[in-house]
């Protein structure tokens, strides 16, 4: 538990570095990222015996910030389509095609590398303390939300929510997170409004419905990296982070969540800018 604790706290000291400097700093951070997350899940599908189209996946994620500072936000069309028609072309091209294969490949690039992408997007708005803000409360959302059902899972949680593919999370735990991610939202807006340091873009209210959103969303993207992990295996997609596994072990439900805050971002703050 201490071994978790310091190496969350460290982390989490580091992110709120990386976003503070935002700039090419934040940039780089997001590539690195990216593509350690799509190494992971990559070599985790090489364990069930399939074979994503490993260096097109790569070459989708580099070009990822390119595209961006080239086209703006319709970069992320643009990677999608031309990803998703490159990888299904590879794969239908190899000698022995599997359709599993391709179903691993499209797997990756869903789950990483376009919606890292929306933090680009996010992180630019101005001014720049509210692109940060809002960024932030990705991570707000999801820690909170993972916090709560963590502790409260373990001390209470006795009906299995998943038990195939995740044997201890429990609906007491899930009930508990969405709590967390609701309050953890709503406090952050609080903050945000007294300080006077930020612009707050939601009031509490708002902030709380968005953190039950990304709360669901959150939790949607935990399970379904343990489907994946149960799949291939393993209990972690990796080790760089003592206690808590690897890079994508520390952003699965992060992931979703900002599908979440990215929807909020381009529905009400973009039009209300």
């Amino acid at each position: 538990m201490l071994k978790r604790t310091v190496t969350g706290v460290v982390s989490a000291a580091l992110l709120i570095c990386v976003m503070l400097v935002r700039g090419w700093v934040f940039d780089i951070a997001v590539v690195l990222a990216t593509l350690f997350c799509c190494y992971e899940m990559q070599e985790a599908f090489l364990k069930a015996s399939l074979h994503p189209a490993r260096r097109t996946v790569y070459g989708m994620a580099l070009l990822m910030l390119p595209l961006y500072l080239l086209m703006g936000t319709m970069g992320i069309y643009v990677l999608a389509c031309a990803a998703t028609l490159v990888i299904m072309l590879q794969i239908a091209l190899r000698e022995h095609p599997r359709w599993l294969d391709a179903v691993a490949s499209l797997n990756v690039l869903i789950s990483v590398p376009i919606p890292l992408f929306l933090l680009y997007p996010i992180i630019r708005i101005q001014p720049d303390i509210l692109g940060a803000t809002l960024a932030f409360s990705v991570f707000v959302i999801a820690l909170f939300g993972d916090t709560f059902a963590y502790f409260v899972g373990v001390a209470i949680g006795a009906h299995p929510m998943a038990p195939e593919i995740s044997p201890k999370k429990t609906w007491e735990g899930a009930a508990a997170g969405l709590v967390g991610s609701v309050l953890g939202a709503a406090l952050y807006a609080l903050v945000l409004d007294q300080s006077g340091v930020a612009i707050s873009p939601f009031s509490p209210l708002g902030a709380a419905a968005l953190g039950l959103l990304g709360g669901v969303a959150g939790q949607v993207g935990d399970l379904t990296a343990s489907l994946i992990k149960r799949h291939c295996g393993i209990k972690d997609f990796g080790s760089i982070f003592p206690g808590h596994g690897g890079v994508m072990d520390r952003i699965d439900s992060m992931l979703f969540t900002l599908m979440v805050v990215c929807s909020y971002v381009l529905l009400i703050v973009e039009r209300a800018a």
